[in-house]
């Protein structure tokens, strides 16, 4: 039996995918991948104390009447390049928040940690497409995407897959995994200003940008011969702390290619270090942190091609990480995705009349 035999039982597969027929042609949305890909929404666990808010699911938090998970659904189902959204979490208490959702809103039972869940929900979408040849299946694109965004929107997933498909389309091969970043001038707009409250983190120092890391990404997971090391990045992720940069660190050294990006990360924290105590190291630093090597010792460790993806939507970086971040999204909810909203509008429109 496949793997995807295993887990068929599991989900409702058979229905069409969304109607994109009304879409004028000049749409953006458009200009994606041949079709709508599926999404994958992480909506995390009520068993790990360390990914709770309050003593809550992060998918559950409530902002602006909904929880967090349907902000993302609802913005997902609005996009022009989704087609099936598969939610991976507990499902007794996914139900209640994605009552209403159309029919491509699937629930995914979760399986235990992030790589885990996300493994069953690519399951899930390979599923609906068992009639076709296998290969093809696999190499399919999907969107994965975290459940705590409350500053989402439609507009933001269309203009992240549109610049996946892109990169795709020009490279001699797709990507395995498309990483989305956003750069200080997309986050700056949330920073704490004029006695306002505002959620600053630190940044990444390239030299192509200071970015921060999304939480969207278009990925071929098959194509990661290497893809268990992601949940060991995903659990020490959080720069801020020095701990977690050690952890990483020493992980790293027992992956293949590990002491070149051990040596990537240690230099980037150095760079983020020395900006403000040595403007000079700084600069040094700074310019040897290119895209082509931190592309290249990110794809040595997770064993496939990766290539960065910098988001114009800086609220996709404002994820709720604690119980401060929570209450500041809350307070600034409507002024912030008044923002976030109106992000490349005028572009757009200096575009469509050239």
């Amino acid at each position: 039996m496949s793997v995807t035999d295993q887990h068929k039982e599991k989900f409702d597969v058979g229905h069409e995918p969304k109607d994109r027929a009304a879409l004028p042609v000049s749409d953006p949305r458009r200009r994606g991948y041949a079709e709508p890909i599926d999404a994958i929404v992480l909506a995390g666990t009520h068993t790990n104390p360390r990914r709770l808010v309050g003593g809550i699911n992060k998918a559950f938090l409530t902002m602006a009447d909904r929880p967090l998970v349907r902000h993302v659904v609802d913005a997902l189902v609005e996009a022009g390049t989704i087609a099936e959204i598969f939610v991976v979490g507990p499902v007794d208490s996914l139900g209640p928040a994605l009552q209403g959702t159309p029919s491509e809103v699937r629930m995914v039972q979760q399986e235990g940690k992030m790589l885990a869940n996300g493994w069953a929900a690519i399951y899930a979408s390979e599923s609906r497409h068992f009639n076709e040849e296998q290969a093809a299946v696999h190499d399919r694109p999907l969107l994965i995407i975290s459940c705590d965004l409350p500053l989402i929107s439609s507009r933001a997933i269309d203009d992240f897959v549109c610049q996946c498909a892109a990169e795709d389309r020009a490279a001699s091969e797709p990507f395995a995994m498309q990483v989305g970043v956003v750069d200080e001038p997309g986050v700056a707009p949330f920073h704490p200003s004029a006695g306002q409250q505002g959620i600053e983190r630190p940044f990444v120092e390239t030299d192509f940008g200071r970015l921060r890391l999304a939480n969207i990404y278009v990925a071929r997971p098959r194509r990661l011969a290497h893809q268990e090391f992601l949940q060991t990045g995903f659990s020490y992720r959080k720069a801020k702390d020095w701990r977690n940069v050690l952890h990483l660190v020493f992980s790293l050294f027992r992956q293949h290619g590990g002491w070149a990006a051990a040596w990537m990360t240690v230099r980037l924290q150095l760079t983020l270090w020395s900006r403000k105590f040595s403007p000079r190291l700084y600069r040094r630093l700074r310019k040897g942190n290119s895209r082509a090597r931190i592309e290249r010792c990110t794809g040595t460790v997770l064993g496939g091609s990766i290539r960065i993806v910098t988001s114009p939507f800086g609220g996709l970086s404002l994820d709720v990480d604690d119980e401060e971040d929570y209450r500041i999204l809350q307070e600034r909810y409507e002024d912030w995705m008044a923002i976030h909203e109106a992000t490349g509008v005028q572009e757009q429109h200096t575009g469509s009349g050239s």
